[in-house]
């Protein structure tokens, strides 16, 4: 079985400075879109588990791209993930209510965490929530952006050939 597919114990991970290099597949996250098959999309990078403050925490960097539809031109695009966390992996909410601003605290029920859910979670929170293309322009098919530049060169035209008597 794979290691970030593993349900973990939290204390062994942050009391032995556990580091983790992943490159999880996009499939393996129930919570993303779905991918197109074939593409072998994954999601990349690292955590480290430590002890700070008396919590068990995690510094997360994950990086990848995740197929998304843009919702202007309902067309396929690329989104660039990114992402780095620092998270307090705590057992109750009386002990969330405790962590420091700097970390954000994520319920690892009976002192167990799948890393696997981690990364979802800070890739989710990397998407956008209204997928667009950057450009706009790239949602326009060719034909159209073709179309728009030939009736404007046209209407240009016929204001300079109009004759005011």
């Amino acid at each position: 079985m794979l290691e970030w597919s593993q349900l973990r114990e939290v204390a062994r991970l942050s009391d032995g400075q556990v580091d983790i290099d992943f490159a999880i597949p996009l499939t393996e996250f129930p919570r993303l879109p779905p991918q197109p098959a074939g593409t072998g999309e994954t999601m990349r990078g690292r955590a480290q588990f430590r002890r700070e403050g008396g919590f068990a925490v995690a510094a997360l960097d994950v990086d990848g791209t995740v197929q998304l539809v843009c919702q202007r031109c309902l067309r396929p695009m690329r989104q660039p993930v990114v992402g780095h966390a620092k998270i307090a992996l705590v057992a109750s909410e009386v002990e969330a209510d405790r962590v420091p601003p700097e970390f954000e605290p994520v319920h690892a029920p009976v002192g167990r965490i799948r890393l696997r859910d981690l990364v979802e979670e800070e890739v989710l929170l990397g998407l956008p929530i209204v997928p667009l293309h950057a450009d706009p322009r790239e949602c326009r098919p060719a034909t159209q952006v073709e179309i728009a530049s030939v009736a404007e060169t046209e209407a240009d035209a016929a204001m300079s050939m109009q004759k005011p008597f």
